[in-house]
């Protein structure tokens, strides 16, 4: 494969994650955390979390595209051999760079996490929002906060939600039924499948690992945390099913079911009861 064709590839890759970013809106994930869901025959809940939300990696990564995307030198069309860049070329190439920033703004919400300002303006936003008892920036894109819920589950559920802000990967939801049953799923609590953040960052840093084998150069890396703790479900409604490990284990409340997520973990939880309706 010549050289060009291996930019132009590597390009299209770093277009594709900030294209991603601008559909699915912000993306976070689990950092370490202990989360329960507890919810009645009659659909009353709690859920709680406690523990890392992060937001880490975009600003390193958007650096890496841009890097290696400024580093490359110009070719001759017709030879393939390589030349001197023109003035034009180089300013699109910062056009390109600067469209690039913006979508990975878009990314994060326009929060700069560099800027303690913005920073304190979020943090202040979630503490407005029903359920966040406290909220605090620890850098490295991580939050720690402490949230809890009660309600009745008349509709569906997500966690987590931010005000203004698209969300598209849910820790974890909880999905109604005409039927009387609500199925329950922690698509976040996967490290790499069920999870749009760790999935993403795994492509790209392939199409960087594989660009940089091809051109002698030695492999990018980024700090890529995977979600690390307990999530549990308890009911004393039905359980139709579940892929836990061991099963619906007793408890005073009903049934409990526990998973501990690690780097280890090959699927997101998932459960389905019953309210019997």
């Amino acid at each position: 494969m010549t050289m060009p064709i291996r930019i132009k590839r590597l390009a299209a890759s770093a277009t594709l994650l900030a294209s991603s970013a601008l559909l699915s809106g912000c993306l976070f994930q689990p950092g370490t955390f202990d989360a329960t869901l507890h919810i009645a025959a009659d659909r009353q809940f709690t859920f709680t979390y406690d523990g890392e939300i992060v937001m880490a990696g975009m600003d390193q990564l958007a650096d890496m595209a841009q890097e290696a995307e400024g580093q490359q030198p110009c070719y001759n069309e017709s030879s393939g051999k390589e030349r001197p860049c023109t003035e034009e070329e180089l300013a699109e190439r910062a056009r390109e760079d600067a469209m690039g920033r913006q979508m990975m703004e878009g990314m994060l919400g326009g929060v700069d996490l560099e800027d303690e300002e913005q920073v304190a303006e979020m943090t202040a936003m979630l503490q407005r929002q029903a359920g966040w008892n406290s909220v605090e920036f620890i850098g490295d894109g991580t939050f720690v906060v402490d949230f809890s819920i009660t309600s009745t589950l008349g509709h569906d559920f997500d966690f987590p939600t931010f005000e203004d802000m698209p969300m598209s990967n849910s820790f974890v939801q909880v999905r109604l039924r005409q039927d009387g049953r609500a199925r329950i799923s922690a698509p976040g609590f996967a490290p790499t499948g069920g999870n749009p953040m760790g999935a993403m960052f795994m492509g790209m840093m392939g199409a960087f690992a594989e660009e940089s084998a091809e051109g002698g150069e030695s492999n990018p890396q980024i700090d890529m945390r995977q979600p690390e703790g307990t999530f549990r479900i308890i009911t004393d409604a039905p359980i139709l099913a579940n892929n836990t490990d061991d099963g619906p284990k007793t408890d005073p409340r009903g049934q409990m079911l526990v998973w501990e997520i690690g780097s280890s973990t090959a699927a997101a939880p998932t459960a389905l009861i019953d309210f019997g309706e």
